[in-house]
């Protein structure tokens, strides 16, 4: 994501704006990432009248207190709401976004816990809306009668739910992990299933479900809060985070509808137009060229 942004950034030529990637622990380090207009930040000195640090929320507390020691202005990338104690408590939080000049957050749910715990910097918390592929994550024809499932997310829940569903899974049905996959991988085994089962919990922003989505996928579990911006009626079917059976039994019915033709797989359509314009690569541009153009005021 800090590829990609630093990219889109550079791409736009907007007056008096540069990105740079910064890798403190070891300037020379460098992704593989097919990213143009890359620009690397390959010192620790700081033009403190022009040049802002952006700090992941994980490590606001530390890096923010650093920053402040040395005159660097920053901003918080927040990914995840639920993150922003990692480590730390209010006590030294706080202080870290206080002296922002902007904090940012990636879904409407991290929104809503910004402002829940930091009602007074309501005016400095600008919403990114991160972009989707598209033409990446989209759906095969035809598709088969495959369940997938990121065993990574929540394992204890996922490996419960698996074997709950064990002996009553038909036998024209099978379970695919998707896991040791690059992102083309990922894709088509999304593309060629039916139904996706999220195990999301307290993310910022759970992409696969979404993704799978994209790839006409039914998707059923749970939303891991911020997911809710995104679930759709008739497509998503939410389950109550750590409700097992009740995950395994929705599951087989979803099955049973789809082996009866009772699942409207054409009413996807409309969910997955609405959700590639909400997720739209220029709906990202613009979140982006409001931020660089919020931070230049701040600074002049």
């Amino acid at each position: 994501m800090i590829y990609r942004h630093v990219s889109q950034i550079n791409q736009m030529h907007l007056d008096g704006v540069k990105a740079q990637i910064f890798h403190p622990k070891d300037l020379g380090f460098r992704c593989e990432l097919p990213f143009d207009d890359l620009a690397f930040k390959e010192s620790f000195s700081f033009n403190k009248s022009n040049e802002v640090l952006v700090i992941h929320e994980m490590w606001a507390a530390r890096e923010a207190r650093i920053a402040r020691d040395k005159g660097i202005r920053y901003i918080i990338q927040v990914q995840n709401g639920y993150e922003i104690f990692r480590k730390a408590t209010m006590a030294s939080v706080y202080p870290a976004y206080e002296h922002a000049e902007l904090i940012t957050c990636v879904s409407d749910d991290i929104h809503a816990c910004l402002v829940f715990l930091f009602p007074e910097f309501k005016q400095k918390i600008v919403r990114l809306h991160l972009s989707v592929e598209s033409d990446v994550f989209k759906p095969s024809e035809p598709k088969q009668n495959l369940i997938t499932y990121m065993p990574r997310k929540l394992e204890k829940h996922s490996r419960l739910v698996v074997n709950y569903l064990a002996r009553k899974l038909p036998d024209t049905w099978s379970l695919l992990p998707i896991q040791n996959m690059n992102q083309s991988e990922v894709a088509q085994a999304l593309a060629k299933s039916r139904i996706f089962l999220s195990f999301s919990e307290l993310e910022g922003l759970g992409l696969p479900p979404l993704e799978a989505a994209l790839a006409g996928n039914l998707v059923i579990g749970y939303t891991g809060q911020a997911g809710k911006e995104y679930w759709l009626e008739n497509q998503f079917h939410e389950v109550h985070c750590g409700d097992i059976r009740q995950f395994a039994i929705l599951t087989l019915d979803k099955i049973n509808d789809f082996d009866r033709g009772r699942i409207d797989v054409e009413s996807f359509d409309q969910n997955i137009a609405l959700l590639k314009n909400r997720f739209s690569v220029a709906q990202e541009l613009a979140d982006l060229r409001d931020l660089a153009q919020r931070l230049l005021a701040r600074l002049i």
